[in-house]
């Protein structure tokens, strides 16, 4: 499974980049209003503000003591990013690739007159430089994946190719080190450290009931790489229906809410029902295409395919 997962990831930012749903109620950039619909997060907090950026929006989420800043850049990668506030100082959670989004979430953050008291990074480490008052923290293993042959260079550098210039692909060499299983505190937030079994690390936030992982999107397919990691993904939306998150953070879709993991479980357990009863790639595809006509992301559903019926 940790030898499966990171090529996964590679294998989708290799392919066409899909248009991932907005909130309905968040101005969007032109190419994303087409697709847009209803993706607003069952959580704990109000939204307070919707600024548009130079590039992007970001939408506030008033947790009381924690304010959450989320990025969505509109882009074609649909990136997302964080900044967490407390009257302590600011921290950040991830960044993204290109260089005018960069430039936007940077003035955005310099905007809010705050101490950065560090900034977790994970699979988006790009643009860390911009941030030059704040410290770096990441897992070991995923400061190995930013390294030449690790899993995270290799998506940097096909995305590199595919933007030229447009993007950001210096990413850094090293960072205060977390460990999994662990917690950090930045700006007075308790910070939970988890393994997420691939290149990098998930991240729980306590304190407002989140939880943040790379990727998961409601109405998106996912990519699994066996039966097994279907069983492992189910497992993890149900520890997440237990655990009763109240936002799912991700860097490539709105924050989401305990609908969307019902959501989700409803989808992988459809799922693997198919891969125990489809005997071809066409037939199972097919099948999950008929079962969720509206996901998007038929690409990651063809990669599925590919890895269940090799």
């Amino acid at each position: 499974m940790k030898k499966l997962i990171p090529f996964c990831l590679a294998a989708a930012f290799a392919a066409p980049a899909i248009s991932f749903v907005p909130a309905n109620n968040i101005a969007v950039t032109p190419q994303f209003a087409a697709t847009a619909e209803a993706a607003v997060p069952t959580v704990n907090a109000l939204i307070t503000t919707q600024q548009r950026l130079a590039k992007g929006t970001v939408t506030i989420y008033d947790y009381g003591q924690i304010k959450l800043h989320a990025y969505q850049t509109g882009d074609a990668l649909s990136d997302e990013c964080y900044v967490f506030e407390t009257k302590q100082g600011l921290v950040l959670l991830e960044s993204t690739i290109l260089k005018d989004d960069i430039a936007a979430w940077k003035t955005y953050i310099k905007a809010l007159n705050k101490p950065v008291a560090g900034a977790l990074m994970a699979y988006h480490p790009n643009g860390f430089a911009d941030y030059k008052d704040a410290p770096i923290y990441a897992t070991e293993h995923a400061v190995s994946s930013w390294q030449q042959g690790g899993g995270i260079y290799a998506i940097v550098g096909g995305l590199s190719q595919m933007f030229g210039t447009a993007a950001q692909p210096v990413m850094p060499a090293d960072a205060d080190k977390l460990t999994a299983g662990k917690s950090i505190e930045l700006a007075g937030i308790q910070f939970n450290i988890i393994d997420a079994d691939d290149d990098a690390y998930s991240v729980e936030i306590p304190a407002i009931h989140t939880i943040y992982r790379h990727m998961m999107g409601s109405k998106v397919h996912n990519i699994l790489g066996s039966k097994a990691h279907i069983a492992a993904e189910l497992q993890t939306m149900k520890d997440y229906q237990k655990k009763n998150y109240t936002t799912i953070l991700t860097s490539h879709y709105v924050p989401e809410g305990q609908a969307a993991v019902a959501q989700k479980i409803a989808y992988l357990e459809k799922v693997q029902q198919l891969a125990d009863s489809c005997k071809t790639a066409q037939e199972f595809t097919q099948a999950v295409q008929k079962a969720f006509p509206d996901y998007e992301g038929v690409n990651y559903l063809q990669m599925t395919a590919g890895f269940l019926y090799k």
